[in-house]
């Protein structure tokens, strides 16, 4: 198995967006996010745009985005939005990057970072049940799944 990376977070920046425009156009990326399909250039800066506001952390809806960079590179990207419920966080990682433990280690940042910026430890995690990686990657963590709904799996970190 291959060393887990060195990988730091930072705030995504709008000069970050073209990274983030080549995940969200990649099919293989998206197929497990939203209805599945690559994203359109508006969707892309609706998306960044909102990322990019920074809301109040308590406001329902605050979101921060995370680059993730391996030697200055960027590799993925970390997203966290205020629910109702808790601070949903979620991940992309770069194909090229995939089967290197990329993702595991962006969550473990993000498991470092978020709750304290949010001022809780709720977090919780929505997951396609196809995509066992990322259903696995959160179990070893610690979350557990709670409920299925609209075709997701619910999960929350304990």
């Amino acid at each position: 198995m291959p060393s887990t990376p060195p990988i730091n977070l930072r705030p995504f920046l709008e000069t970050d967006t073209e990274f983030f425009a080549v995940m969200a156009t990649d099919k293989r990326v998206t197929r497990f996010i939203g209805d599945g399909k690559s994203w359109d250039e508006q969707t892309i800066q609706e998306r960044v745009r909102a990322a990019l506001q920074q809301d109040p952390f308590d406001a329902v809806g605050s979101s921060r985005w995370f680059l993730a960079t391996e030697a200055n590179e960027p590799v993925g990207i970390i997203v966290s939005t205020r629910k109702e419920d808790g601070i949903e966080i979620g991940y992309w990682v770069s194909p090229i990057h995939w089967g290197r433990g990329v993702a595991g280690v962006m969550v473990d940042g993000a498991l470092a970072t978020i709750p304290q910026a949010y001022g809780t430890k709720k977090l919780i995690a929505r997951v396609d049940p196809a995509n066992t990686a990322s259903a696995k990657l959160l179990i070893r963590r610690g979350f557990i799944l709670e409920t299925n709904h609209e075709g997701l799996d619910h999960n929350a970190l304990v």
